[in-house]
């Protein structure tokens, strides 16, 4: 897989859990019953409090909820959100080396540990099973076997959730974003399935600009054709129809100005793509200046941006904030 499409996985996957409500909706329906029992998931929250020293920051892509436990005098939890578009039998080395850099850091920073549950989301085609780590030792029995280290962790691998169970996900714009994710190696599936992950949306009010998060998503991650993607848009409910059509023309005026402006021989259905790529990069210049503002560090701005520090570096100079 190539960097720019793990990037593009990466980036609605956060865009997707970005949202307490939708992340509370997933983890309700898919964290195990022993741990819904123990936890108060309605006080889900988002943070962005950095988890890892900042030497690390560029190793991982994980997000980070705070929960609170049900207990009379309850305590702060942490999920630790990672998300793989491809099989990695080192997961749990990276996660372990993710849970006890933050626990060394707490040590030298004084600051007292929270209890970290590492959860492992896996959006990719291959088959990957559940991993442990002593399957990187095959050779070592008995005894020896006793010393492999164990990271209790939670494994979730979308294919292999039902279309039902995510169907019936209560926040219908979380619903419609995992359908698409856990297509979205399979373009084929992904342009049958349109329809059905645009008219789970419709049900949802206050979609703000994830409506055009999702739709740019499956647009660029699909193999549908701009007849079929005409002829899908046509049947999708009149509450999201409007929405869309407003979005579609928009995209596909900015590919055909881009088009004619770089005097490129293209079709046109790849401007609308590169229309596609330079909203999208509209959006992310704006949010590293509006993070930049808010006296985010460069490390945490290339974490939620998937961007090099050299590059948001570059975005800075350009619009004049940094020298």
């Amino acid at each position: 897989m190539s960097k720019k499409t793990h990037h593009l996985h990466d980036k609605f996957v956060k865009a997707s859990f970005s949202d307490s409500d939708r992340a509370i909706s997933f983890f309700e329906r898919f964290l195990p019953d022993s741990l819904l029992k123990e936890i108060d998931v309605y006080s889900l929250k988002v943070t962005q409090e950095s988890y890892i020293q900042e030497d690390l920051s560029e190793h991982f892509s994980d997000i980070v909820f705070e929960v609170r436990t049900l207990d009379q005098e309850p305590v702060d939890l942490v999920l630790l959100f990672e998300h793989k578009s491809s099989p990695d039998k080192y997961v749990l080395i990276q996660v372990g080396h993710y849970l006890f850099s933050h626990y060394f850091k707490c040590i030298s920073d004084k600051k007292p540990l929270k209890l970290i549950i590492p959860l492992i989301y896996y959006q990719g085609k291959k088959q990957w099973k559940d991993p442990n780590l002593s399957s990187l030792f095959p050779k070592l029995s008995g005894t020896l076997s006793e010393y492999i280290p164990t990271i209790k962790h939670i494994f979730i691998a979308l294919r292999s959730l039902s279309c039902d169970n995510i169907e019936n996900i209560r926040n219908g714009m979380m619903a419609a974003a995992v359908m698409a994710q856990r297509h979205a190696f399979d373009p084929i599936k992904l342009a049958d399935d349109f329809l059905r992950i645009f008219t789970l949306f419709s049900e949802t009010k206050d979609r703000g600009n994830f409506l055009e998060q999702l739709f740019v998503y499956v647009v660029n991650v699909s193999d549908i054709t701009k007849t079929d993607l005409n002829k899908a848009i046509e049947s999708i409910p009149s509450k999201i129809k409007d929405d869309i059509m407003t979005t579609y023309s928009r995209i596909r005026q900015e590919g055909e100005q881009i088009g004619r402006q770089e005097g490129e021989q293209i079709g046109r259905q790849e401007g609308e793509q590169i229309g596609i790529q330079k909203g999208e990069l509209k959006k992310q210049i704006e949010i590293v200046i509006a993070l930049f503002d808010d006296k985010i560090p460069f490390h945490q701005i290339a974490k939620y941006t998937n961007l090099t520090v050299d590059e948001i570096e570059k975005i800075l100079r350009k619009y004049k904030k940094i020298s």
